[in-house]
């Protein structure tokens, strides 16, 4: 007699098994350093260079950091780099 043994192919989504806590929004960005990390895929840095740029456009004396995670997910080191210096970061991973 032979023993059949069916397993569930579907693998647990890499989002969930590293998901936090979002922490809560700022009331303004007036006056906060903003950190934009990308993670090196084509056309992310674009998209997070512009959102800078608007940023700066709507709101006073906001400086902008970028940082370079260099793969997915961006390197755990880069985003507690961000998370220490940065009032609000914004991550980005285009294709």
């Amino acid at each position: 007699m032979y023993l059949l043994e069916v397993l569930n192919p579907v693998a647990q989504q890499r989002g969930l098994m590293n998901s936090t806590k979002i922490n809560e929004r700022p009331e303004t960005l007036d006056d906060a350093t903003i950190g934009l990390i990308w993670s090196g895929t084509h056309g992310g840095d674009v998209a997070l260079k512009r959102a800078g740029e608007m940023l700066q456009e709507r709101f006073k004396n906001v400086q902008v950091n970028f940082y370079t995670g260099g793969n997915y997910p961006a390197p755990p080191p880069i985003v507690k780099q961000a998370g220490e210096e940065c009032d609000v970061v914004i991550g980005a991973t285009a294709d």
